[in-house]
């Protein structure tokens, strides 16, 4: 079997599953990582048996047997690298969401044509079997055309203050109703035509992360179905799950409900009530199995036949001005009609 030399980008907690699943996976061998910090490449590198590390991501372009690379920095900072792998020749998996303006979206886009190679967003929530089933229930038509949906993804106040601190870069619609976005937009097959939306600044902002603290969005769709897509990251550390996600879709003959708070198990230890994850990822045999690893299959797949990626930049970029009309409204308090101008 041919395998792909693949490199990451990025060795914070997102770099460190994509190098561990090209690691581990049959198609790809894992070449090379790189970050900033050459202290967490070194680290990374080392964790993963010995491959390189480079403070200096233009350093590992001169490697030629590197030929798929996943771009795991914030949000904020994609630009620059998913440009200079494109331009070097390279198919490139970025983490969601593409940009957090549309300008750098379109720069991407026109350096992705320009290269011919293939630019894939890493919305991997469309590989989670909870979504798979409920878009392949949609297929079978029995339900009938979209009316409603209300999504919800809310996150503890440890992510952004903790976990990710850069995250007061960006906001909540960017970093988690984007994943709900684009799972609606794939389940109704509509795109959005309007939005309205309110938000509060208080609890972020008096610890020093200008940032809103929630965020809810009106969606209006083509065709006339609505959504509501809600984002907050000011949970109590103490709430047993790191997100509490939840999507309602109301059809003209039937109802949806994707509940992943639990995902089928509780457990309770002497510190702790909790709900594990594992749709996402999970570890079978010392390996990760899940929808991260079934996204990154896919775009392993793509690279090596050029098949057209289902998340591709294209399609993500449409998410993207949907999260770009949503911020638009905060600043105006005013309705956003789409497409952007």
């Amino acid at each position: 079997m041919t395998k792909l030399g693949a490199a990451v980008i990025g060795a914070g907690n997102m770099g460190k599953m994509h190098a561990r699943i090209y690691k581990e996976l049959y198609q790809a061998e894992l070449i090379a990582v790189a970050d900033i910090n050459e202290e967490r490449a070194r680290e990374l590198a080392t964790a993963m048996g010995g491959v390189d590390y480079y403070k200096d991501y233009t350093e590992m372009l001169k490697d030629e047997r590197i030929e798929v690379i996943s771009v795991t920095t914030p949000d904020h900072l994609h630009e620059e690298p998913v440009t200079a792998c494109l331009e070097a020749g390279r198919h490139v998996l970025v983490e969601k969401p593409l940009a957090t303006s549309l300008e750098a979206c379109d720069r991407m886009l026109a350096a992705e044509k320009k290269a011919g190679k293939i630019l894939m967003v890493n919305f991997n929530h469309r590989w989670a079997p909870p979504y798979a089933a409920t878009k392949n229930q949609l297929r079978q038509g029995k339900q009938g055309r979209p009316v409603m949906a209300y999504a919800r993804k809310n996150d503890t106040i440890w992510v952004p203050t903790g976990m990710c601190p850069w995250l007061q870069h960006s906001s909540s619609a960017d970093f988690l109703s984007s994943h709900d976005i684009d799972l609606v937009r794939w389940f109704f097959e509509l795109e959005v035509k309007s939005v309205y939306a309110c938000g509060v600044k208080r609890v972020l902002k008096g610890m020093g992360y200008d940032t809103y603290d929630a965020i809810q969005a009106l969606v209006r769709f083509d065709g006339d179905a609505i959504a509501t897509f809600e984002s907050a990251w000011i949970y109590p550390d103490t709430y047993p799950t790191l997100t509490d996600s939840f999507i309602e879709l109301v059809m003209e003959r039937g109802v949806i409900h994707i509940d992943r708070q639990r995902e089928m198990v509780d457990a309770v230890d002497n510190e702790k009530h909790y709900y594990p994850k594992s749709n996402l990822s999970c570890e079978i045999e010392g390996r990760l199995q899940g929808a991260f690893k079934y996204c990154i299959e896919h775009f392993l797949h793509c690279a090596e036949t050029g098949a057209m990626p289902m998340t591709s930049a294209a399609d993500a970029r449409k998410t993207a001005e949907v999260v770009a009309a949503i911020h638009r409204s905060l600043e105006t308090g005013q309705v956003v009609e789409l497409p952007l101008r």
